[in-house]
């Protein structure tokens, strides 16, 4: 099993002081630089844009992806061992010999390098990179980024012309311009990596990582179980709302069960859920981070920078979405705790939802800052830099205000709230380091990617393929998507199919689908939604046996059977399967682009659809009880087809509904009608023992 690395949340706390302090500077520096290249504030008489900037980012955030990230699980928990120095200090010194010749790779175009030592140092970055993604994600990652080097050595072999239907067939490069296009390339390391890293993503970490930090993470888990710590099945309803408002800020799943599957899950089995159980429940609830707005995960900024399309449309299309999966845990545990007959916490024990609110309005007032730059205001990619300004201000006058009344007799107002203040932003920057690292590893891994795919053109002759696999048939086209992405996923390499799919597939069925009857009138798929449905099918790798990296974790913290919490997590996540098909055929659910009554109309239908298919496979429906196995399997069907966005099967997903609802209200109804028991006396039962 690869064990995931957290980029640094752990290993910070063995590094030393020294180096701890080029750990929180790098992100703060990188963000800055993006803020003077937002605004394009000169520097020097120079505008800090394209090659240049984007090796400066590469090269302050080279060294901290080593030192944050171990080699090995037990590293991960150590002080960086010194070739881990080495490879930093490697990886950033190669970068700046490429700064140092910026004006040939801008203008001569180094496809091949023009001597060794620039060919040395390609060779030497590619290698560094292939092991940046082994450490995030493990040996299948790595495989596939030497297989992205190797592949374009033989691409336009006779054997590769001649099997697999000429699909796989492509031009050959030599190895000198395969990692010269990666090193110095728009294809490579300088183009979507680069663009997402220096365009994209930074703001979003630094507000998701300094929120968390000072105290967002438990103000969220507080707000959750005052909400939903009364309830049947409180708990694990308190998990699936928790990790909804964690992942609207950190945007990854593995984060997400980090910071809540160590509180949810002991208070899960504590009140009556299996380990396995309580972990399936805190790792399906947390794949749903990726796709939660507003700061969303590393594969929608790929979508962002790949099409072009508007973040904020992008916020705004995965919010219905987002509820719609969360509802659906929602009904399964509490049709688990129904069955189980588990009940909610003493609500003494319980913090009050004002006060919890009065206590964290800060981070309310951050996330509405963010979401009203993002959606009304347009800000970009700017807007959360904002939020960050405004929720560390308002800390500031927090700690103002309290620093007139220290909490303990004859000790320093002063003193106590700088120093809390300080030990909140520390962990902040942790935080966001070790996000920025995450994310940085991987997408710099892409550039290979892309190399193999799209300087060999094979990419083409995928698209092709798939279509043609199809049958021209939009629906069967969208099944094969889905099953790339579980296959994939199966093996931990759930990003990997996006990146493939989204490069490959999107604009082949986006061309498709314009000719297609039912989508001509609306100029076919939203690649918005399209986009989303992929990312969704990919996010099911995290809890698909047999590497569902997610369930693993959090069976970790559960001290449960991994494989059996795996398949626990598939199971409550099949709403995740049906969902994307909803609002991929059925725009409207994205909200962007269609008129406010069609938009509730058509969630209202999908609303309705997804509690009930919930229901039947959680197997208790509220108000008729449990459910046996044909009414469970027909109340999946009838919900599906209820919420599906075509008349025809609507209708029959109304009739199979009720009748199945029908059926099992006055059967349930039947079996509750029981004979009244005969009360003996105990004066007779004892004669009776005489």
């Amino acid at each position: 099993m690869t064990e995931p690395r957290q980029g640094g949340l752990s290993r910070y706390h063995y590094m030393p002081k020294p180096v701890k302090v080029i750990f929180l500077l790098a992100p703060v520096i990188a963000s800055t630089l993006f803020v003077i290249h937002w605004f394009s504030i000169p520097i020097f008489g120079h505008i800090l844009a394209g090659t240049i900037y984007s090796y400066l980012l590469y090269a302050i955030l080279g060294f901290n992806i080593f030192i944050g990230l171990g080699a090995t699980k037990k590293q991960n928990r150590q002080a960086p061992p010194w070739y881990d120095y080495i490879l930093g200090v490697t990886l950033v010194g190669i970068i700046i010999f490429f700064m140092f010749n910026i004006n040939d790779i801008t203008y001569h175009n180094w496809d091949s390098p023009p001597n060794n030592w620039v060919f040395a140092s390609a060779v030497t970055i590619s290698l560094l990179v292939i092991e940046a993604g082994r450490r995030v994600g493990g040996w299948g990652l790595a495989a596939l980024l030497v297989f992205s080097i190797i592949y374009p050595l033989f691409s336009s072999s006779h054997f590769l012309a001649t099997h697999f239907g000429g699909v796989f067939y492509g031009a050959s490069f030599p190895f000198k311009e395969i990692v010269s296009s990666f090193a110095f390339g728009a294809n490579g390391m300088l183009g979507i990596p680069a663009q997402m890293l220096g365009e994209l993503i930074l703001g979003f970490f630094l507000f998701a990582g300094l929120i968390m930090g000072m105290g967002g993470g438990s103000f969220f888990m507080n707000l959750a179980t005052s909400l939903m710590g009364k309830v049947r099945g409180g708990q694990a309803k308190v998990a699936v709302l928790a990790s909804g408002f964690f992942g609207s800020i950190t945007g990854s799943a593995m984060a997400n069960i980090a910071g809540t599957g160590s509180f949810t899950i002991p208070a899960m089995k504590k009140s009556g859920f299996e380990a396995e159980d309580a972990a399936a429940i805190e790792a399906c609830a947390s794949s749903g981070s990726d796709s939660m707005p507003p700061v969303l995960g590393g594969l929608i900024f790929f979508m962002v920078a790949i099409f072009g399309v508007d973040y904020a449309d992008v916020v705004i299309a995965a919010f219905l979405p987002s509820v719609l999966f969360y509802l659906g845990l929602l009904v399964q545990v509490d049709g688990y705790a129904a069955r189980n007959n588990l009940k909610g916490s003493n609500g003494e024990d319980l913090p009050k939802w004002w006060r919890v609110i009065r206590d964290g309005w800060v981070y309310i007032a951050g996330l509405g800052v963010l979401a009203f730059g993002l959606v009304y205001m347009r800000w970009g990619a700017i807007t959360p830099v904002y939020a960050t300004g405004v929720v560390i201000a308002l800390q500031l006058f927090q700690w103002a205000v309290r620093r007139i009344s220290p909490k303990k007799q004859g000790q320093s107002p002063i003193k106590t709230n700088f120093g809390g203040a300080w030990k909140s932003v520390e962990t902040g920057l942790v935080q966001t380091a070790g996000l920025v690292n995450y994310v940085v590893a991987i997408f710099i891994g892409m550039g290979l990617i892309l190399v193999g795919l799209l300087k060999t053109g094979v990419a083409a002759g995928l698209a092709a393929w798939i279509i043609s696999l199809g049958g021209d048939n939009l629906y069967l086209i969208l099944f094969i998507c889905l099953g790339f992405c579980v296959v994939m996923g199966t093996f931990g390499l759930e990003r990997t199919a996006y990146i493939f799919l989204a490069i490959i597939a999107v604009p082949a069925i986006m061309t498709l689908s314009k000719t297609a009857p039912e989508f001509q009138a609306a100029g076919g798929l939203s690649i918005i939604g399209l986009n989303l449905f992929i990312i969704s099918y990919s996010n099911l790798g995290g809890i698909t046996p047999p590497v569902a990296l997610n369930a693993f974790v959090a069976a970790n913290i559960a001290g449960a059977n991994p494989m059996k919490t795996a398949w626990i997590a598939c199971r409550m996540g099949a709403v995740l399967a049906f969902i994307p098909f909803f609002y991929v055929l059925q725009p409207s659910l994205l909200i962007i682009y269609t008129p406010w009554w069609q938009t509730l109309i058509h969630f209202a239908q999908a609303f309705i659809g997804v509690w009930l298919l919930s229901s039947g496979l959680a197997g208790y429906l509220v108000g008729a009880g449990e459910l046996k196995r044909v009414a469970r399997l027909l109340l999946i069907l009838g919900g599906f087809s209820l919420a599906f966005p075509q008349p025809a099967v609507f209708g029959a997903g109304v009739i199979i509904s009720l009748a199945t609802i029908s059926i099992t209200v006055l059967s349930n109804r039947a079996k509750s009608v029981q004979i009244p028991k005969v009360s003996i006396p105990q004066a007779s039962l004892a004669e009776d023992e005489r």
